[in-house]
């Protein structure tokens, strides 16, 4: 948690400002999201109990404080699923902190996104799911995995790896099936019957509903469903964007420059991984095989699915670590002690390293975003009654946020409507519009 707090971002991602601007406008149908049900209404319960009454007065800098104690939490439930794998708890310390310190799991851990609430509901999932057996367990495992699927969607995917592991699992009578499905459904399907019934739905026609339903595929200027496909070639874009996700040296904040000592550093942390997932391939034991496969099916199910819809998008690979981590500790397994420190300490060394010059650390500085800078400078050259008209995306959120200032996004509105509405706003207020980087004065 001190690693995440002790250099904070001024990243500020769209959604997470966007989730910061609903909040504070204060309206309870702005709380929930279709794709992430929980993340909104849950933050604004943290910052309004918890950190308003101790001096954090925007919603902002309160989710990202709530992003970075989910991904703590969650990381204390991963340090206990490499426990459960290693024999010694100082090695699954140090794979936890190895993998805690990869680019897109920091990145989001410190930014207001929605992706650390599914991770640690489902890092706490998997301790349950492959710890011993008992009568209730997957009823457990069943309210775990719905708490993800709240935190968003795409955890609904996990089904695959959990009907894997009960077919490998011995013992697995039909009514912990029952559990396990009914709890999933339970914990699932009332939260969404609940907001829809008591918050959504009230005072609005069935189209209004029907477009929240969309939840991101309804996010396009007449709220047409749009499925984010990239064509056939979405599943390398997806394997493409690994590297990314793990190492900051691909993916550089700001104006940061990647030297020739960065990009060593780089390939000896590959080398460590590749070297670990390649030994968990090679092991024979059938507790072993089956901890291997369990992570296969949890990366292809998440990948094929991936693959059709924004497979460069790097927040969506955040819980990437519990696989991938499954494999590297099936890999460090019966080694020496004495190796398996010398593995750890190279992988934490040069992913922390890596990681920590390319993304955290320039994004700890607010004059490396140059958009947020721009605002800025822009709200202190144009009168403070001015009215923006942008071309939506990043600097009409950064002008309503962060300026305090009216922005409109031109997508939003009909061409001929817009320019009636701007001749008649040049009479009372300076108009300001946007084509590309630059603004212009309305004529």
């Amino acid at each position: 948690m001190s690693l995440f707090l002790g250099l904070p971002s001024t990243f500020w991602n769209f959604d997470g400002v966007a989730c910061a601007a609903a909040l504070e406008l204060g309206r309870p149908d702005y709380f929930f999201h279709a794709n992430h049900l929980l993340y909104g209404f849950l933050g604004y319960l943290f910052w309004r109990f918890l950190c308003a009454p101790l001096g954090i007065a925007r919603a902002l800098p309160a989710l990202q404080l709530f992003s970075s104690l989910l991904s703590a939490v969650g990381l204390i439930g991963l340090y206990h699923l490499f426990s459960g794998i290693l024999a010694d708890k100082r090695v699954a310390l140090g794979l936890m902190l190895g993998v805690s310190v990869t680019a897109a799991f920091w990145v989001w851990s410190i930014e207001a996104q929605v992706y650390p609430l599914g991770f640690v509901a489902l890092a706490w999932a998997t301790v349950v799911l492959l710890g011993p057996s008992s009568r209730h367990k997957y009823l457990w495992v069943g309210l775990l995995h719905g708490a993800a699927v709240l935190g968003h969607q795409m955890h609904v995917l996990w089904l695959f790896p959990v009907l894997y592991w009960m077919r490998r699992e011995d013992n697995v009578q039909s009514e912990q099936r029952w559990q396990y499905i009914g709890s999933l459904t339970a914990t699932t399907v009332i939260p969404y019957i609940l907001v829809l019934t008591f918050v959504v739905a009230p005072g609005r026609d069935l189209n209004h509903v029907l477009i929240w339903l969309k939840g991101s595929a309804g996010l396009t200027p007449d709220r047409h469903w749009a499925w984010h496909f990239p064509g056939w070639t979405g599943p390398w874009i997806w394997l493409k964007s690994t590297a990314p996700a793990l190492w900051g040296s691909f993916w550089p904040y700001g104006r940061t420059t990647v030297g020739p000592g960065l990009w060593t550093m780089t390939l000896l942390s590959c080398g460590v991984l590749l070297f670990l997932w390649i030994r968990a391939w090679s092991k024979s034991s059938k507790k072993d095989l089956s901890l291997t496969r369990f992570a296969l099916v949890w990366i292809v199910a998440y990948g094929l699915f991936l693959s059709t819809w924004e497979p460069a998008t790097l927040c969506y690979r955040m819980t990437d670590i519990l696989p991938w981590g499954i494999l590297m500790a099936v890999g460090l397994k019966d080694m020496r002690l004495g190796t398996q420190g010398i593995l750890l300490s190279l992988l934490l060394a040069t992913t922390l390293t890596v990681n920590g010059l390319t993304r955290i650390g320039p994004m700890s500085r607010p004059e490396e975003n140059t958009l947020y800078q721009d605002t800025l400078t822009l709200s202190k050259i144009t009168p403070s009654d001015s009215l923006y008209i942008t071309e939506g995306g990043m600097a009409w959120l950064y002008l309503l946020y962060f300026a305090g200032r009216t922005a409109w996004n031109r997508q939003s509105w009909d061409p001929q409507k817009l320019s009636e509405i701007i001749t008649r706003q040049k009479k009372i207020r300076p108009v300001y519009i946007q084509k590309g980087s630059v603004w212009e004065p309305a004529r």
